[in-house]
């Protein structure tokens, strides 16, 4: 599992490390969570992963239980370290998780996608730190909602979220040069499920 310092908080060993501890403590898959299931969906070699969950494990920062040969993880809610490095996570980490489950309960959005700053820094692309996650929302949800998600987000994140609406046939053409530049940016892409 080595890979690079992550770019956008580079205070862990690696990028590999920094996705799996996102991984656990965000809950981005099960709660209590097979080790090769997280690996397959971080898409990282399971050997490695598997040494990391134990160092993570050494240091109190995750647990893990046997169920049959399968090795299954968690963050350590009681560990000191719980509470600052999720929020540590979040900030650095989560906005795709977290504005993706938020916006899922929202009607009338098709897609949703994080430009600027944040997303070039989550590509890797080196720079300061962002001020702000710029989102695009491709559809027609209620605008209030949307603003009270983007409050509550901001918050949150420790970031202000600037969600911009555009409608799925001005996204797809590019009609305006605000929607043509960010098409040509780096994008991520987030996944509308509902939080569960």
């Amino acid at each position: 599992m080595r890979t690079a310092a992550p770019i956008p908080l580079p205070l862990f060993r690696s990028d590999g490390q920094a996705r799996l501890l996102t991984h656990i403590y965000l809950r981005y898959g099960r709660p209590d969570a097979p080790l090769a299931e997280v690996a397959r969906d971080l898409g990282l070699d399971p050997g490695g992963v598997a040494r990391e969950a134990t160092r993570l494990e050494q240091a109190g920062l995750i647990s893990s239980t046997r169920v049959g040969r399968q090795r299954h993880v968690r963050a350590n809610t009681d560990s000191p370290y719980y509470e600052p490095l999720r929020d540590l996570l979040a900030r650095a980490y989560g906005p795709p998780r977290l504005i993706g489950c938020a916006l899922a309960e929202l009607k009338g959005i098709e897609r949703a996608l994080i430009y600027g700053s944040w997303a070039a820094r989550f590509h890797g692309q080196s720079g300061p730190p962002p001020n702000d996650i710029d989102v695009l929302v491709v559809g027609d949800p209620q605008r209030r909602a949307l603003a009270r998600i983007a409050r509550e987000l901001s918050q949150e994140l420790g970031l202000e979220m600037e969600p911009h609406v555009a409608s799925p046939s001005d996204y797809e053409r590019g009609a305006s040069g605000f929607l043509r530049t960010v098409k040509q940016g780096l994008l991520v892409e987030l996944d509308l499920e509902p939080c569960g």
